[in-house]
């Protein structure tokens, strides 16, 4: 399980996260929505300390971390146990899509240079690119570097896997092989955040979805709530503009 309690974050006198409170149980998925500049992505960079918080609490698997206080071995052992998919894939050029996988693998779990081989077969099978093992980013589409970097994310079965607008840089045609991807591993009950625009994945795949604005979580509910029945005056005028209807 993922807590996240009181979560503050300023960039100079802007407050992008104003005492952020998110409850993550095992097997859920959480799908974050809103506007640009609301702070989801600083809320989900935060929470493995990418973009640290300047104060509040982060508890993972029953250990808690004062962030103000966090030490670099509570900064690793967050890291250990979430696995981050970005939105512009972060992929080494010069590293083939298995040696992407084994880096962290050897350095980050000191598993050998065999071990991590193996590992890396296994989850490129697992998003379709086992053959693709010994080709470099520059020879694969945007949409096979995501799932190489979704592969790369769940190597380490970590316990909470963190998604940043995992689509939003790729070809509309290229945007449906990663979020099937992304479904089988909801299916196998991964814990998730994602952070999208995509809505039909938010209805079909999420357990929670969580609307935020200006910094703060306006509305949260099971998703037939939020896309039906939208409480907020902020959260419909967003679906309304988002899906381009109307949301009584």
């Amino acid at each position: 399980m993922l807590n996240i309690r009181k979560l503050h974050k300023q960039f100079g006198s802007h407050e992008v996260l104003r005492g952020i409170d998110l409850t993550v149980n095992q097997g859920d998925v959480v799908v974050i929505l809103g506007p640009s500049g609301s702070g989801k992505t600083t809320l989900l960079r935060s929470i493995n300390f990418l973009e640290p918080a300047d104060s509040g609490t982060i508890e993972l698997d029953g250990k808690a971390i004062e962030i103000a206080k966090a030490t670099k071995q509570d900064v690793r052992s967050i890291r250990k146990h979430t696995g981050f998919v970005f939105q512009n894939y972060n992929l080494f050029a010069n590293k083939t899509a298995e040696q992407n996988i084994t880096e962290g693998l050897i350095y980050g779990l000191g598993l050998s240079k065999n071990e991590a081989s193996v590992i890396a077969q296994e989850v490129l099978g697992k998003v379709g690119l086992r053959e693709f093992a010994h080709h470099y980013p520059s020879q694969l589409s945007g949409g096979q570097q995501q799932r190489v970097g979704i592969a790369r994310a769940i190597a380490a079965e970590p316990k909470v896997l963190l998604f940043d607008e995992p689509t939003s840089a790729l070809d509309p045609e290229l945007v449906g092989d990663v979020l099937a991807i992304m479904k089988s591993l909801a299916k196998a009950g991964k814990t998730m955040v994602v952070v999208t625009h995509e809505m039909g994945f938010a209805r079909e795949v999420a357990s929670e979805v969580v609307f935020m604005d200006g910094g703060v979580i306006v509305e949260q509910g099971r998703p037939e709530e939020i896309f039906e029945f939208p409480k907020e005056e902020r959260t419909q005028q967003f679906l309304a503009r988002i899906i381009g209807g109307a949301v009584s």
